[in-house]
């Protein structure tokens, strides 16, 4: 078996081969343009020259290569000159330099120099075949003179010596620009695939991308197998020209599992992390190291396997599997340099996976965590109809401080909407902390603002490295015919109260934010609520969803409530939410909890009387001034 370490042929161009760039383009044309110049400034010396056979016929050439170097620095200007016009300006040099020797003097001319300069700069730009032309055409004219004048002896040392220069001239420019080429497009090719690596953070789409990157560019097809946990291969992802061998590669790896242990290229990768390269995969010997079973063999020939590639997914110095690079029904060998192009790009590959499967841990923490910040579900309560929203920011990878709750039985039902200031691990310990210590208190009291007063407390127990939180806790009571809610509210906007009849407002006051002062003032507000009234509870990423281009305001809200009259919970979460655009970058979580009464009226005949109340404050003394001043003062502070 013929397997070397990083021995083989040449990789498949990554681009049209020859394919120049905007300034090399323009480079070709200037030269094109700087050697007529010369041409035409050498003319003018015809006369200094003795025994010129027609010095008309010389000054004509002059004329022409000025004009031509005129046309082709204004073709370039007008984007009108490229690779083709530079070709045609090489052949059109070389026969004016022909016309210009046997007027000059055939093979005794001087002018035959010129050609040293027309072969060695003017078709160095060109791809090969365009280059082997005027290399020939150039060699026909400076040999022209041996077919209309006898020729000197020193003509054959001055033919030899200035063919061989023209020669080595021409041939280090061309392959120097075709090596900087090259270099460049592989350059792209890896920009491009690290770019396809990079547009999805699902591991999965991830690994269909990096296989789907390599082919055809690099191999008809691309086999990527990843190692599980407990160090054995678990999922294969292959891409190829076919989709069926892909489909089969797949099939074959779930029907054969790898033997670590064994000979096949990809077990030596993952057991030695250096690659393998098999030159002949038609060679028995190299076709049984590779083959797991027999049907695995027949597959391989059918399918047409010729050469392979394997390198390890290097990341964070982990084995995280390995990438293989194949070859079928082609005869195309991996060079030396393709190889090191080859283990870059794994090299890419295996962080771009190593990336998205790492953001998918984090996400699936994030949401977890999450989730243990909200209510699995609302409660049922006979009277009360419930309904929430909550919306994270971005993609839901990181946790923000926005919270809901609602929980009680049928006498008595709490609602709690709360925000944490930043966003993270410590805001998530905080909304935890400030989520149950809320529940745990409101379960032994009946005021609201007694409830947060506490809470605000245990805060300032705590070490929450000067964080602050805003919250709003409605106390809902359904008793003796009567839904009477009671509103408290910490630093937080106010509810939104909708009657049955269309009208809508706020309800409540903003208190102190929480955590932040020793004896915080905290109001309440209470109003008697009819059947088809509601209340919507929300966070400020609400109001702020596209800030600072456009925010909510709470009149905005109003109105929104008032033209729509909403009949559900859940209607008034919708009327509300049509005020933003989630789909446009909405810049903070969202969340918003709505409770509607729907007590028949028969059981509320003391309500309906008062139906129309408005809400009536608590003897809690709240100096509005002094409390507006001090959460000023506080903001600039955080600020």
């Amino acid at each position: 078996m013929r397997v070397r370490g990083l021995i083989s042929t040449r990789l498949p161009e990554a681009g049209p081969r020859g394919a120049l760039s905007g300034r090399e383009e323009r480079a070709a044309i200037f030269s094109e343009a700087g050697l007529y110049v010369v041409g035409g400034m050498l003319c003018a010396t015809a006369l200094l020259i003795p025994h010129v056979r027609a010095p008309a016929a010389v000054a004509a050439v002059g004329v022409n290569a000025i004009l031509v170097a005129a046309g082709l620095v204004i073709a370039e200007r007008r984007g009108r000159a490229g690779l083709s016009v530079a070709f045609a300006g090489d052949l059109w040099g070389i026969v004016l330099i022909a016309i210009l020797c046997a007027s000059a003097g055939g093979a005794s001319s001087p002018f035959a120099l010129i050609y040293l300069f027309a072969i060695g700069h003017g078709a160095g730009f060109q791809p090969l075949r365009r280059f082997a032309i005027v290399l020939f055409a150039a060699l026909v004219a400076f040999l022209l003179p041996l077919t209309y004048e006898s020729v000197p002896e020193i003509f054959g040392a001055f033919a030899i010596v200035g063919i061989v220069l023209a020669l080595l001239t021409s041939v280090v420019i061309h392959l120097a620009l075709e090596s900087v080429r090259q270099h460049r497009r592989r350059l792209k090719f890896l920009i491009d695939a690290t770019a396809t690596f990079d547009s999805s953070l699902d591991p999965r789409d991830s690994l269909g991308n990096l296989a789907r990157a390599a082919v055809p560019e690099l191999a008809e097809l691309c086999v990527i197998d990843l190692l599980d946990r407990d160090g054995t291969v678990g999922e294969t992802v292959a891409a190829s020209i076919d989709p069926a061998v892909a489909d089969g590669v797949e099939r074959m790896r779930r029907e054969t599992p790898f033997d670590l242990d064994g000979t096949h290229p990809v077990a030596r990768v993952l057991r030695s992390g250096t690659p393998v390269v098999v030159e002949d995969l038609t060679d028995p010997a190299a076709l049984a190291d590779a083959a797991q079973s027999e049907a695995h063999a027949r597959f391989m020939t059918n399918a047409g396997y010729r050469s392979a590639a394997v390198f390890p997914m290097v990341a964070r110095g982990r084995i995280l599997g390995a990438i293989s690079f194949l070859h079928l029904r082609s005869q195309v060998r991996y060079a030396r340099s393709a190889l090191a192009v080859l283990e870059d790009l794994s090299g890419r590959a295996a962080l771009a996976f190593d990336n998205a499967r790492l953001y998918s841990e984090r996400t699936h923490v994030a949401q977890t965590l999450r989730r243990s910040l909200m209510p699995s579900v609302l409660p049922t309560l006979p009277g009360l109809e419930l309904a929430s929203f909550f919306r994270p920011v971005g993609a839901g990878s990181e946790v923000g401080g926005d919270f809901y709750d609602a929980f009680g039985d049928e006498r008595c039902c709490w609602l709690v909407v709360g925000d944490v200031c930043g966003k993270g691990a410590e805001a998530a310990a905080l909304t935890g902390f400030l989520r149950h210590t809320t529940v745990a208190y409101a379960r032994e009291a009946d005021s609201p603002g007694a409830v947060l007063a506490r809470v605000n407390e245990a805060m300032l127990e705590q070490d929450f490295d000067g964080r602050f939180a805003t919250a709003i806790l409605v106390n809902l009571r359904l008793a003796d015919g009567e839904a009477t809610a009671t509103v408290a509210s910490a630093g937080h906007p106010a509810a939104l109260l909708t009657r049955n009849g269309g009208a809508a407002g706020e309800f409540g006051e903003r208190g102190a934010l929480l955590g932040v002062f020793a004896d915080p003032q905290i109001g309440e507000a209470t109003t008697v609520l009819a059947p088809g009234d509601s209340l919507a509870l929300y966070t400020d990423g609400l109001l702020e969803a596209h800030a600072p281009d456009r925010t909510v305001t709470s009149a905005q809200m109003i109105e929104q409530l008032r033209r729509r009259s909403p009949e559900r919970a859940d209607e008034t979460i919708d009327a509300l939410l049509d005020l933003v655009d989630l789909d446009e970058g909405v810049r903070d979580d969202i969340a918003i909890l709505s409770a509607r009464v729907t007590i028949p009226a028969e059981a509320l005949r003391r309500v309906s009387t008062n139906s129309t109340a408005h809400a009536v404050s608590t003897p809690v003394p709240v100096d509005q001034g002094e409390l507006a001043a001090r959460e000023q003062r506080v903001r600039r502070a955080i600020r």
